[in-house]
Order: C-alpha cells, then sequence, then structure tokens
C-alpha cells in the first residue's frame, strides 16, 4: 500500500534541526536559514498585489528572499532566459497580471555592462518591487503553510524547436530532486560553501543557489564571480570547504590562469559536456573532483558523471531512462510524469548511457542557451539585413556574416534588444550572399568554403 505524502508544508518545519546554520555568505556577514524565512516573510508583505513576479535579481541573496516571498504570497516567479527589452515585454504581454522585481533600477549600466530592463522598460511604480538592504526587514511572525503541488515558478526552454516553451515546477519536485541530487553527490550533511558563477534564473542556478543549500547543511556566497581571478579571490575568503558551481567556458578560462589556485574540495559544471582531456585538465589545476550533472529545463537534473574518469552518466536514485518509438524518455524519481528528451543516447543500462548528441541546433554559452534558428531569426528581421546567419565555433564564440549595407555597430544595437549579449556576434563579416539551396536551406558545404575564405576563427 502507498501513502501518498501530505500536499502542504511547512518550511521552518523541515529546517528546524538547522535553522542557526549558515544559509548565505555575504560581504556584509552571514544569514542563517532562520532569517532567510524572516526576511522572506517580511518581503511577502510588501509584495504588489499581482499573481506573476518577474525575477531579475542579479544580486543572489535578494533574488532568494524575492523567490521565497512570491512563493509565500502564492504568486508564481516568472524566470526569463535572458533579460533583454524584448524578452521581458513578451513576458509581460504573455502572463498580464505581473510586476518584476529588480534590485538594478537606479542603474544605467549593470554588473555585466547591460542597461538594465526595468530602466529601459520605463517601468512605473506598480510595474516593479525594488530589492535592497533598505527594504528586507526581519519577520518573527506565522510562516505560511505552502501548497508543494502549486505551480511556483516558471522557466522556460530556448525555443530550439519553436517559441520557447514555459515549464512550470512545484516545490514537491524541486524538493525531490535537491534530496536525489545530495545524495548523488554524498553533500547532504556537508558543511560546506557554494560558489556559483551561474546565474540564479537559470534552471541549473536555481536548483543549485536554493534547493540544494536550504535541503542540507551547504551555504551559497552571494557573488556570481566571472573572471577567474575573481573566482580564486572568492575561494580563499571561506571558512568552510568550498565548491564551485560552474561551467564549461568559465572552467576552461580557469585554466588559462597560471599560478595555483586556493584550495577546494569539489567542482560542478553544466550546460555543455566536457571533454574527457579537459576534465582532466580542471581537476589537476583545482587538485579537486569534478562532476557534471545533466538536465533539462523540463526535467532539472537527473543524472551526473566523473568524466576524468569515465564518459557514462549515472542517473539520480530511481530515475530511468528509455527508447520509445525512436525518442528517448526519462522518467521517475523526482519526475510525476515521462518527459520526451531531444538528446540521442547509447543505453548502458537501467542508469548508465552516453550521450550521442543534441537533435536540435541548441547552443550553450556561459551557461545560458540560444537557439542559431532563433538568433538567425532575430537578425534577419532587422530592417537594413537582407540575409545573414549566426556562425558558432570552437571557442564558444559567435560570428555573424550578413548581406547589408548597415553598419557594424547598428546591427549590434539592434540585435541587443533582443538576444543575451553572449550571443552576440564578436565579428560581423559582409558577404554578397548566402549560399543556400533552391528551398532556402543553407548550404553546409559552400558554407564551409565561404566561412574558410573568410578566415573566420
Amino acid at each position: 500500500m502507498t501513502i501518498s505524502k501530505p500536499a502542504f508544508i511547512s518550511l521552518p518545519a523541515l529546517l528546524i534541526e538547522n535553522l542557526d546554520t549558515p544559509f548565505c555568505i555575504t560581504a556584509k556577514g552571514e544569514f542563517t536559514r532562520r532569517e532567510l524565512l524572516s526576511h522572506a516573510l517580511s518581503i511577502s508583505k510588501k509584495l504588489p498585489e499581482k499573481s506573476y513576479a518577474i525575477n531579475l535579481c542579479q544580486n543572489r541573496y535578494f533574488f532568494i528572499v524575492a523567490y521565497l516571498a512570491a512563493t509565500i504570497r502564492n504568486q508564481v516567479s516568472l524566470l526569463p532566459p535572458n533579460q533583454s527589452p524584448r524578452t521581458i515585454r513578451d513576458l509581460s504581454a504573455a502572463f498580464v497580471d505581473n510586476y518584476c522585481i529588480t534590485d538594478e533600477l537606479d542603474y544605467s549600466v549593470n554588473t555585466h555592462g547591460i542597461p538594465s530592463s526595468s530602466e529601459l522598460l520605463h517601468l512605473s511604480e506598480q510595474d516593479y518591487f525594488l530589492m535592497s538592504d533598505e527594504v528586507i526587514d526581519s519577520d518573527t511572525g506565522t510562516f505560511p503553510i505552502i501548497d508543494i503541488d502549486r505551480t511556483i515558478s516558471i522557466s522556460f526552454t530556448s525555443g530550439s524547436t519553436g517559441k520557447p516553451k514555459a515549464i512550470e515546477k512545484n516545490w514537491r519536485e524541486f524538493q525531490s530532486c535537491a534530496e536525489l541530487a545530495l545524495k548523488q553527490f554524498n553533500l547532504a550533511d556537508k558543511a560546506a560553501t557554494l560558489i556559483s558563477t551561474v546565474p540564479a534564473q537559470h534552471m541549473y542556478g536555481l536548483e543549485t543557489s536554493l534547493f540544494w543549500p536550504l535541503f542540507s547543511l551547504l551555504s551559497i556566497h552571494n557573488s556570481r564571480p566571472f573572471y577567474p581571478e575573481d573566482i580564486a579571490n572568492r575561494v580563499k575568503t571561506l571558512s568552510y570547504p568550498g565548491i564551485l558551481i560552474s561551467t564549461p567556458a568559465h572552467l576552461k578560462a580557469c585554466t588559462k590562469v597560471k599560478g595555483f589556485w586556493p584550495e577546494i574540495d569539489m567542482l560542478m559544471s553544466s550546460t555543455a559536456p566536457l571533454s574527457p582531456t579537459l576534465a582532466k585538465q580542471i581537476e589537476t589545476i583545482f587538485n579537486a573532483p569534478l562532476y557534471e550533472l545533466f538536465g533539462s529545463t523540463e526535467t532539472l537534473s537527473i543524472a551526473s558523471r566523473r568524466a576524468a574518469k569515465s564518459p557514462e552518466w549515472q542517473t539520480y536514485q530511481g530515475i530511468r531512462l528509455w527508447k520509445q518509438n525512436n525518442v528517448f524518455c526519462v522518467g521517475g524519481g523526482h519526475l510525476p510524469y515521462p518527459v520526451k528528451l531531444d538528446d540521442r543516447f547509447l543505453l548502458h543500462g537501467d542508469q548508465s548511457f552516453s550521450v550521442l548528441g543534441r537533435s536540435t541546433d541548441l547552443i550553450k554559452i556561459a551557461g545560458k542557451r540560444a537557439s542559431l534558428a532563433e538568433l538567425n531569426l532575430v537578425l534577419n528581421h532587422i530592417d537594413g539585413v537582407d540575409d545573414g546567419i549566426f556562425i558558432p565555433f570552437k571557442n564558444e564564440r559567435l560570428s555573424a556574416i550578413v548581406v547589408s549595407g548597415l553598419p557594424k555597430k547598428t546591427i549590434l544595437a539592434e540585435l541587443k534588444q533582443s538576444i543575451d549579449t553572449v550571443f552576440l556576434p564578436r565579428m560581423i563579416y559582409y558577404v554578397p550572399f548566402v549560399p543556400r539551396n533552391a528551398t532556402g536551406k543553407i548550404n553546409k558545404a559552400e558554407l564551409q568554403d565561404m566561412i574558410q575564405g573568410l578566415h573566420i576563427v
């Protein structure tokens, strides 16, 4: 006989034994889990009366407090795949009863050199809630019961097969997945601090920034270091063992830094597979094991591997992968129902597999995802661009070839309105035509000849 779990839960009851342990490390000191819940309860009472909260916070602790506050208020957090003005406008149009939670309303340029979405959108006071140290108070009131089967946030796929798809997730899935992941890596009872280069709005970032620490003794560092030197400096400041949560692009950049890295216990990578050679190089430089997570927006993380030791992935406990009608599916574990995957696999058993490649044109750079088809569509919608395509390369940068009389700065300015800056072309090459066949599809052989003639690297 199966006994179903209760549909409602109290967060303080879950954390009662660990309420006074560190949850977040900031430049101003540590916040415990008790303080986190107190801050979230306080902010929840100040939020606008809306159904959806678009969480744009760059400060990791502000993001987490805002996410929990929206959950307490029975609001749904919308987590955009990027913060371009057009993305936010489209999101606002699709989920009309919304407001933005931001911590950068007063800045002309945010930490990544991009004009803040809230500023570019000219938000009125009714359209946003500004997170800051001044608005965060302590509240020792009664913490509400949470419906763990209610949708608490919506993330979005890259749209590689069409428009980005909205993926709803509830508390039960996040908690169950976190518990499985923590068991997979033996982290449930480990006192360590996570340092992450991944944005919290990304599903990988959301899992590791909020739910992993919440259901363990782990703490999260508030910073989001970008350059290798910044990462090293953050690791040096830790009073607990450090675990670096990052991406292949960041980790590869770290291998170029000369000198010794500060001591670290473990590294985590996701968003794209690492080659065994690079994985071994990273482990040697950091003198620590490197583990990769496999997952998606639809599934959350479902498997892991240590590429320096084996190319095969091992699923979390209870999760199974199978092939059905030439399509691969995954189910079990934290997943309430089977999910079809876009990847191709070689199955080695119930819980072991190799990834053969994606069945789409999805690209991932610096922890963010986009579709080449989508990027090409944006490029070709620019008035004055007759034709054009993006070209991906092994150095994880994009270039573009265009048929246009527009100057490069004009094309870049238009692209910035719709796509994340990590996907902007580093070089734009002007060509007399884009090689296509009679149906309008790219002639790959002719395109390769053109690329070689342009010396694109």
